[in-house]
């Protein structure tokens, strides 16, 4: 079975999903800024993908940069700020402790074999902040779906989370703080199906960013959440 890959390419405007891929990403932002200044601090994104991340951090000016697997992200990714590739086996010792003030990790936690491992590394390289993103199991989905099928789970999802238990590993085993939580955008079942449908993909998003989101915050698409490392006053 091939597993899903990230897209190299999405239409935001065209596909509410591929708009949510970047909403994340600029709420998390969001996040990240109302707790601290950027003034020219250093963000590590982790995972970078397309390099979206970069252009957003950039712009709000922090000195970023990017990292990933996939050499075809890290050449994607470079058109928006310095970008290099992971060094899987052992990224500590490609960045160094303390190495930045923030680590971005936006959608990657769920895709690694040890996820654990993978968070105290990023606590390590970080000075101040790990800023997160991965989805969120506590959706409204699963409030009328009861038939368990697979198809709609991408091929490379390990595990997943709620803010419980994102918090539960962070905290107890990674050596983080919670800071606050961030909302993207929440999916209300066949409400969102019905405006998609009649009202089309903007009116829907307006829907799921704002009403649905508000009525529902801890069922949006993504688990967002701003940490400190326990180490830092």
């Amino acid at each position: 079975m091939a597993i899903q890959h990230l897209p190299y390419e999405i239409n935001e405007a065209q596909d509410r999903f591929a708009f949510y891929e970047n909403f994340w990403k600029k709420k998390a932002m969001e996040l990240l800024l109302q707790h601290t200044k950027a003034d020219g601090k250093t963000l590590l994104d982790y995972g970078c993908g397309r390099g979206e991340t970069l252009q957003i951090a950039r712009a709000a000016g922090f000195t970023a940069q990017g990292t990933d697997v996939d050499p075809e992200c890290v050449r994607i990714a470079s058109k928006f700020g310095p970008a290099i590739p992971l060094n899987l086996e052992n990224p500590l010792g490609q960045f160094g402790p303390k190495s930045f003030d923030v680590v971005a990790c936006f959608h990657v936690l769920e895709h690694v074999d040890e996820p654990k491992k993978v968070l105290q590394t990023l606590a390590a390289i970080s000075r101040e902040y790990v800023l997160l993103a991965v989805p969120n199991l506590r959706n409204l989905h699963r409030l009328f779906h009861r038939n368990i099928d697979i198809s709609a789970i991408n091929e490379g999802h390990l595990q997943s989370w709620d803010h419980w238990h994102l918090r539960n590993l962070a905290e107890r085993h990674c050596g983080l703080k919670l800071v606050d939580w961030g909302f993207d955008a929440t999916i209300f079942p066949l409400l969102s199906n019905v405006s998609q449908k009649m009202l089309g993909t903007k009116s829907t998003i307006w829907l799921e960013t704002n009403p649905f989101r508000k009525m529902f915050p801890f069922h949006g698409v993504s688990v967002l959440g701003l940490f400190k490392t326990t180490n830092t006053k």
